[in-house]
């Protein structure tokens, strides 16, 4: 390549790296410029996410917008996603709730031996990770309306 040419490509690379961030970036935003996935912070929930980070979960996951994407679901929305006692059950019998599940120590920890209080923790932090409509991680109806 000559060299006007490598700049030229140089310079369209930039343009394209900035162009697909601010879509992200406009994704993640409502029209009134609010996050549409947020954390509902409570006392357990920041020690469940202490506890989330020092086991390094977001190795394959991600949440508050940090860690892989791809390798295993965004967790960010799932306090909005699922219950409560869904989440306990989950942590309990993974393999029960979702078949496959790689939480029984196939691919990821196993997590039937956490002990009752780490479970707790994890809990707590996941059902602070909500989202709002218009979020890509917001619950949809199992059908389309009309």
């Amino acid at each position: 390549m000559k060299k006007g040419e490598k700049i030229f490509f140089s310079v369209s690379v930039v343009l394209a790296v900035l162009a697909v961030t601010s879509v992200i970036e406009r994704k993640m935003r409502t029209d009134g410029g609010s996050i549409k996935d947020h954390y509902e912070w409570s006392d357990e929930g920041k020690k469940g996410y202490v506890l989330y980070k020092k086991s390094g979960c977001n190795s394959c996951h991600r949440a508050l917008r940090t860690g892989e994407i791809g390798v295993a679901p965004v967790l960010d929305g799932v306090g909005t996603r699922r219950t409560e006692q869904w989440l306990q059950a989950y942590f309990n019998n993974p393999e029960n709730q979702v078949p496959g599940s790689a939480h029984t120590g196939k691919l990821g920890p196993n997590f039937q031996l956490l002990d009752n209080e780490s479970k707790r923790l994890f809990v707590s932090f996941l059902k602070g990770l909500k989202s709002v409509p218009g979020s890509p991680n917001y619950p949809r109806p199992p059908f389309e309306l009309d």
